[in-house]
């Protein structure tokens, strides 16, 4: 990976106590896949991508964050064997109906404390799911506000979009913005 990775997944360990876990491998080599993924982002520029963000003392890091400019997504991957995956409204995960002990609760806390701490509206958070074993988990796609659910195949494109979108919004308002004042300054002469 580039130089524009900072910290590292050895922060991630195996542990109860992470919201979010893989199902027949390691924290560690869900994230080395994850981490693979994401490289040809950090080699854009602007874009940094942070692994084992730890947001407090008491809490599991997340494995990773991507900043561009005032965008972040915060990324958690994990394996999950084949199923329907989705959540209840408390964001408990489902796999076929039955609740798996696992929580989207807090990364979507972590996405509300980001956009109060950095003052940043635009934060949002990714979950990539890797296949564990054979077969491949189906996604919901409905998820809460401000969380996507991907698998691997779809992660890049997502957040080159999500990374590129606010961008060009921003761009098309600046045009819009030129024209109507050129307007102004037509129908003033004439």
């Amino acid at each position: 990976m580039t130089h524009r990775l900072y910290g590292s997944i050895d922060r991630l360990t195996d542990c109860e106590q992470r919201p979010l876990r893989p199902i027949g491998m390691s924290v560690q080599e869900v994230a080395a896949r994850t981490r693979d993924l994401l490289a040809r982002l950090g080699e854009a520029p602007g874009v940094r991508v942070i692994a084992g963000l730890r947001l407090g003392p008491d809490v599991p890091p997340i494995a990773f964050a991507i900043s561009a400019g005032h965008r972040v997504v915060l990324v958690e991957p994990v394996a999950w064997p084949a199923g329907a995956y989705s959540t209840t409204p408390q964001g408990g995960v489902l796999c076929d109906g039955t609740y798996i002990g696992q929580s989207v609760h807090p990364l979507l806390g972590a996405v509300r404390h980001l956009r109060r701490r950095l003052h940043k509206r635009d934060v949002a958070a990714v979950v990539v799911v890797h296949p564990s074993g054979t077969g491949t988990p189906a996604l919901s796609p409905m998820a809460p506000p401000g969380l996507s659910w991907l698998p691997p195949e779809e992660v890049c494109r997502h957040l080159v979009a999500r990374l590129r979108s606010r961008v060009s919004v921003r761009r098309k308002l600046s045009i819009v913005r030129m024209a109507v004042e050129g307007k102004r300054k037509d129908t003033r002469t004439a």
